[in-house]
């Protein structure tokens, strides 16, 4: 089909074009005219045509005030510590790895359809790179998210004990959450969000704007550490045995998951432990069937 053999042309095509602009402009830095060197232009001051293109056609997908999905992406960069600084930087970065995966997409079915494979294989592989990029930008937001969700429990723990022992000593709740927000890491990192907001709003809506920067929204203790917190600033419960038996509950998920990684580890290295066995014993076997045959 001819259709296959221009839209693999015109993949390379696109793809050289952009190779020659991005260097460019490292290799050929000097205004001519007026003798100036000039910097190289910033990536993200440069939108290709392809993009421009493409976010035209699926402005619904890519162009950030027309996007459907916006309220879903804003919650995934809350989940996942704002990798991205904005939902456009977002946009742009998935309209730069979808131009990606449609050019080689494009390119690999027309070389398909050039070596004689028929319509189907490249129709079907061109197909799957559109999904794949289409799929990609948010699976890797997906995965932060998992990342930091998971990052978050041991350091969780740290600042509970951080918390129980500033307390315990004396000092008051909330220079308590200061100083522990110092220490760093995805849960005192959102105790300092959550002190940051309690100075500009209600106890109430502070504790929401945590919750919303909460990696995984199904979390039980960090919703309880956030509900005892509410308790103690508007109906004045006292914290600290709360925060113990957190702290507790805490380390014993802490262990228990750190047992079930050990078993997991344990479980695999057994299993490819068993196949080296037997490719070794294959390997010994192999040429005495051979002499037999």
């Amino acid at each position: 089909m001819i259709a296959l053999a221009f839209l693999g042309a015109a993949s390379l095509s696109y793809a050289a074009f952009e190779l020659l602009s991005h260097w460019r402009p490292f290799v050929d830095r000097s205004d001519r005219l007026r003798g100036v060197r000039r910097e190289p232009i910033a990536a993200h001051h440069r939108r290709p045509t392809w993009q421009a293109i493409v976010r035209a056609l699926l402005p619904g997908r890519f162009d950030p005030d027309l996007a459907k999905n916006r309220l879903d992406v804003i919650d995934l960069l809350r989940r996942a510590g704002y990798p991205y600084s904005t939902p456009g930087e977002f946009y742009a970065a998935a309209l730069r790895d979808f131009s990606l995966f449609l050019a080689v997409g494009g390119l690999l079915a027309g070389v398909l359809y050039n070596l004689g494979e028929g319509v189907l294989p490249g129709l079907g592989l061109a197909g799957l790179f559109l999904l794949l990029g289409l799929r990609r930008p948010y699976a890797r937001l997906r995965g932060l998210a998992r990342r930091r969700a998971e990052a978050m429990r041991s350091n969780m723990l740290t600042g509970l004990a951080m918390l129980n022992a500033l307390i315990t000593a004396g000092v008051g709740v909330q220079e308590a959450l200061r100083r522990t927000a110092g220490i760093g890491g995805p849960f005192c990192n959102l105790l300092g969000l959550l002190i940051a907001r309690m100075e500009v709003d209600d106890f109430s809506k502070a504790i929401e704007t945590a919750k919303a920067h909460l990696p995984d929204p199904q979390d039980v203790e960090a919703g309880l550490f956030l509900r005892d917190v509410n308790d103690f600033y508007t109906h004045n419960r006292p914290l600290l045995a709360g925060l113990q038996a957190l702290q507790t509950a805490v380390h014993r998920n802490v262990l228990e998951a750190s047992e079930s990684r050990a078993a997991l580890v344990r479980q695999r290295s057994g299993l490819f432990g068993v196949l080296a066995v037997l490719g070794l014993v294959i390997s010994i076997l192999a040429p005495f069937s051979q002499v037999l045959m």
